[in-house]
């Protein structure tokens, strides 16, 4: 697993690419609290380039949202496709994170929250 992170309109944006499982899923979540201990609660995660997540990934960014919500940020997921969307909707992930179809549209989505908070 290859992880990358930039940032747009101060949404942090961590991109993944291959699988994640319970053997690296500890690296996502350690990006993830230090992204929170640096103050930054705005979060796209993109999982273009995944193609397989077993369930300790999908908790672990259950999880961080849920951090994230307590310090009024969020976490936004984009572009999951293939075996990850069907693991998705079998456990009912998308009623927990929104997910989205480009990284863009989660951005903006977390640009327009931000605005209407302020």
């Amino acid at each position: 697993m290859v992880i990358h992170e930039k940032s747009s309109k101060q949404v942090v944006i961590i991109t993944i690419e291959g699988e994640v499982d319970l053997y690296n899923a500890k690296e996502l979540k350690d990006i993830l609290d230090d992204k929170m201990r640096k103050h930054q609660y705005e979060i796209v995660v993109n999982l273009e380039k995944v193609p397989f997540m077993d369930s300790s990934g999908i908790g672990t960014l259950v999880t961080a949202m849920y951090k994230l919500k307590k310090y009024h940020g969020n976490l936004k997921v984009c572009s999951v496709h293939g075996s990850v969307a069907k693991v998705f909707k079998l456990t009912g992930m998308e009623s927990h994170l929104e997910v989205f179809d480009s990284e863009e549209k989660a951005v903006l989505s977390l640009v327009e929250e931000r605005e209407s908070t302020d």
